[in-house]
């Protein structure tokens, strides 16, 4: 193999490192993007540059400046400056070796002289390649070539001191185990085994985001094998191995059937959990309350599939309320063969509803029912209008003189019977 479209990128990248070496400092890219290219990428434009230097956070900063539209710095105290220069972002880091104590969620970072050193406090040996940008000269003292070229994942370290520096590559291998179709080694396995305890010291939000990108990787199953048999997986989300899931939806292991869609494929995990449960899951992981609400959502309406929402009430009903989830619960839904038929007889009753699905808006605004039955505004406008929606649910799309008849009889029952909850 070599290093597709090297050339091109070398081209690109010249203005920078004619800067660097007329401050007389080294300049390299470094880790996903070298991976990349001698991965054969097919578009470089979609790759991140990443860049690595010997020059300080403020010399760098001092170097870029002239080449740069502009220059951001809320990475500089972790050594990262970032730059937008000829129209593309790059991040330019000093050489540095990163590692935690043993009980902080925060790293101490540690800046080098040494692109070896650099590399050797990578995650992966397939990530500590480096491209030297003066020279072409490929640096890849760890055999990072070798190693993906015959599907091998394995740490440029012990894997001890790898995953004790930053605990988060335990999950990150389950990635790249399946992103790459690599396959870790014996020692790295053991290593996960023995230090998945250890991923708590870092942060839920590194691990969310972590585990969301596995959960995008278009077939994750040979990944969350790795969760599995090392048992890490129990350190954040244990419900990855429920055997009614898995038994009745197929869990983690129909997950290449489905979308790679994050929200859609962490549903999938959490179906059989309690909208409480499922709730306090995901708050402990740090997910958005939109994010725990659409989940949430799309675990409800795909379990009401199984009700058989196939007459046209029940699924005008079910169609509103999932809205532009609708999709992903029919596709969840279909891992469980039971339901196929249920979602065939949805389908015909959709067809048959045509466009009247198209727009829910009900013809009375509060403000329209407030007019029409001269009262101020409180909880009976809301009851007016939930009224009308069930009508909307029962018979279809109402006109405006059928809505205001309909609201009218129902005030006047209500104020003749006042024990009736309005």
């Amino acid at each position: 193999m070599t290093f597709n479209h090297l050339p091109t990128v070398m081209q690109r990248m010249n203005v920078i490192h004619r800067v660097f070496d007329s401050a007389g400092k080294k300049i390299y890219l470094v880790g996903g993007i070298v991976r990349d290219l001698y991965g054969n990428a097919t578009s470089i434009d979609e790759l991140d540059i990443d860049l690595t230097t010997d020059a300080t956070p403020e010399e760098i900063r001092e170097i870029i400046k002239p080449i740069a539209e502009n220059v951001w710095l809320s990475g500089e105290r972790f050594g990262t400056i970032g730059a937008h220069v000829n129209g593309k972002t790059v991040e330019i880091t000093t050489h540095r070796s990163e590692s935690y104590v043993s009980d902080s969620r925060k790293p101490i970072v540690q800046f080098s002289q040494h692109i070896e050193e650099d590399l050797s406090r990578r995650d992966f040996t397939v990530n500590s390649m480096a491209i030297d940008l003066s020279t072409g000269e490929v640096i890849d003292p760890f055999n990072g070539q070798t190693d993906f070229s015959n599907g091998v994942l394995r740490t440029p370290l012990d894997p001890a001191i790898s995953f004790s520096e930053d605990p988060l590559r335990m999950l990150r291998a389950a990635r790249f185990t399946c992103r790459y179709d690599l396959s870790p080694t014996k020692e790295m396995i053991k290593s996960i085994r023995k230090l998945a305890p250890r991923l708590s010291i870092v942060s839920p939000e590194r691990i969310r985001e972590e585990f969301d990108k596995l959960l995008c990787v278009e077939n994750p199953e040979s990944g969350f094998e790795l969760l599995l048999k090392t048992g890490i997986y129990k350190q954040f989300l244990p419900e990855i191995k429920d055997k009614s899931n898995i038994r009745k939806y197929g869990g983690y292991k129909n997950l290449s059937s489905l979308s790679p869609n994050p929200t859609l494929r962490l549903a999938a995990l959490l179906l059989n959990l309690s909208s409480k449960k499922c709730q306090n899951r995901m708050k402990e992981m740090k997910y958005s309350n939109e994010r725990i609400s659409k989940t949430q959502l799309l675990i409800k309406s795909t379990k009401t599939i199984e009700m058989k929402p196939v007459d046209k009430e029940e699924y005008r009903r079910w169609h509103y309320q999932i809205g532009d989830l609708r999709d992903a619960a029919i596709e969840l839904a279909a891992t469980n063969k039971k339901s196929h038929t249920i979602i065939q007889e949805m389908k015909r009753t959709q067809q048959s509803l045509e466009h009247e699905l198209d727009d829910f808006t009900l013809p009375l605004t509060g403000r329209a029912i407030m007019d029409l039955l001269e009262i101020e505004e409180g909880p009976e406008i809301g009851h007016a209008l939930q009224y009308l929606r069930e009508i909307r649910f029962q018979k279809g799309p109402i006109t405006r003189e059928a809505a205001e008849e309909a609201i009218q009889s129902w005030w006047d029952q209500a104020r003749a019977n006042p024990k009736t909850t309005i």
